[in-house]
């Protein structure tokens, strides 16, 4: 014989019940790894797509990076959300403190945390801004001018003033 379940006896939960049990699930705090990170804002896209003589193109190598696939064999290739942020507040108020100065051209890249590394490498002299992955670590500017080197607190002054010793390129 057949087993009969009498719908009665099956609990159905009503609606303002079930919309408790989502409410935790929809706020989770736990970050999953595998979203797609938020869209880049159309201010922003709008800087980068400016011709902005320098920076306009270091910003589209960020942007580019970040829609890049998240990681590789060697780890991450997405800058964090922090480290991306971080990045462009820098570089743009370092933009705006160096005028009419122009940001000399650099090479955007990521570590494999997801942090932020610019360098604007030459002949006698590189200027290297590090921008962790966690808003816990501070962002530095690794500087060398002939022999001499050192680091110091990334600011937008401190970039804009070690910038100034990078020749532009020819």
């Amino acid at each position: 014989m057949p087993h009969v379940i009498d719908e009665r006896s099956v609990y159905r939960p009503q609606q303002n019940e079930m919309q408790l049990d989502w409410e935790p699930a929809l706020r989770s705090e736990v970050e999953d790894a595998r979203l797609t990170p938020e869209p880049i804002s159309p201010e922003r896209m709008r800087i980068a797509e400016a011709r902005i003589l320098y920076l306009s193109p270091i910003l589209q190598q960020l942007y580019a990076l970040r829609n890049e696939p998240e990681a590789d064999d060697y780890g991450r290739l997405q800058p964090t959300e922090s480290a991306f942020a971080a990045t462009i507040d820098i570089l743009i108020d370092a933009a705006i403190d160096a005028y009419p100065r122009q940001i000399p051209s650099g090479c955007v890249s990521t570590d494999s945390a997801g942090g932020v590394r610019i360098e604007w490498v030459r002949e006698t002299s590189s200027v290297h801004l590090v921008v962790p992955p966690a808003d816990d670590a501070n962002s530095y500017i690794y500087h060398e001018v002939d022999s001499n080197y050192g680091t110091e607190d990334a600011t937008p002054k401190g970039l804009s003033r070690w910038l100034k010793v990078i020749p532009r390129e020819s």
